[in-house]
């Protein structure tokens, strides 16, 4: 692994910035998906539970724009969420709990020597509150801050690239906004902020640090009516590069995504249903999102 410790353009498995940067749960990619209508505070009281189920196909790796190897990476996704609504100084406030499992494989055989063949198992548990700032039900418009708290629970492998868990700690801030557009449109936007701890064990003994990492998602929701809403969303990341042992990986993360999708909610207003196809309209570095199906049921009580 010395080419972890030298400039060089070497050819092996540490001179590629893809590397650096793999994860089934987190590929140059927003850390947290916020989902249309995430930002809308429920009453006081209210809990939630929420499903999502992933399946996700990526080619590549890229570095520098450039297709390092015609390979393939299928991930899938299932995570758990658990949330509750508060009141404080009379605004709301929720927390929430994420816990989820994942599965990736990579081929071909060449690349999976490189990375690790395959893997599943738990990734790092989240957890995280939501304040709103603003909070006008007469006239829509929301704003809310997040923070959450990525723990290194996650099943790790110190001898492989591919992993499940990150082995290190994760802290992002983010901003909620929601604003109607008429009676029919909503806007909704979300800047966040990523801060990485340090990955001492990375493929081997090797020091992973990152800088933070910048994500703006948005939507444009359409309400058909009280049951159906359709959506189109785009997002864009920033930053996150990497070093390896002080070595600059020069990995900065530049993948614009684009989302399109619709949200079933029950009359009783207590069970909702959301699809979502995405992919990546472009990549720098890492693996290219090629299609992305996203599943979520939210069950309110």
């Amino acid at each position: 692994m010395k080419c972890f410790r030298q400039k060089a353009n070497c050819r092996g498995v540490a001179s590629m910035a893809w590397l650096a940067m793999l994860n089934p749960a987190h590929t140059l990619a927003a850390v947290n998906d916020v989902m249309p209508a995430d930002y809308f505070p429920l009453a006081k009281g209210v809990s939630t539970l929420a499903v999502y189920v992933y399946d996700r196909d990526s080619s590549g790796p890229y570095a520098n724009q450039a297709k390092q190897m015609a390979g393939s990476l299928e991930t899938q996704i299932v995570a758990l969420r658990v949330g509750h609504f508060y009141e404080l100084a009379g605004k709301p406030l929720s927390v929430v709990a994420v816990l989820p499992w994942a599965a990736a494989k990579v081929e071909p055989a060449a690349l999976a020597s490189q990375l690790g063949p395959k893997v599943s198992g738990l990734a790092d548990t989240r957890l995280g509150v939501t304040t709103w700032l603003v909070s006008n039900r007469e006239t829509g418009r929301y704003l809310g801050m997040t923070g959450i708290v990525n723990f290194p629970t996650g099943d790790y492998d110190r001898n492989q690239i591919l992993n499940i868990g990150e082995n290190r700690y994760k802290a992002t801030l983010s901003l909620g906004w929601i604003e109607p557009l008429g009676k029919s449109w909503v806007v909704e936007m979300t800047p966040e902020i990523a801060w990485y701890g340090d990955n001492s064990e990375y493929a081997g003994n090797h020091q992973l640090e990152q800088k933070p990492g910048y994500a703006l998602t948005g939507y444009l929701r359409y309400r058909a009516n009280k049951n159906w809403q359709f959506h189109l969303g785009g997002q864009l990341n920033a930053g996150g590069e990497t070093t390896v042992d002080s070595v600059d990986q020069n990995n900065a993360a530049d993948n614009p995504r684009a989302m399109l999708g619709a949200t079933f909610t029950s009359d009783d207003r207590k069970h909702q249903w959301i699809a979502r196809i995405a992919r990546d309209s472009a990549i720098d570095n890492g693996f290219k999102n090629d299609s992305e199906l996203l599943l979520r049921y939210l069950w309110i009580f």
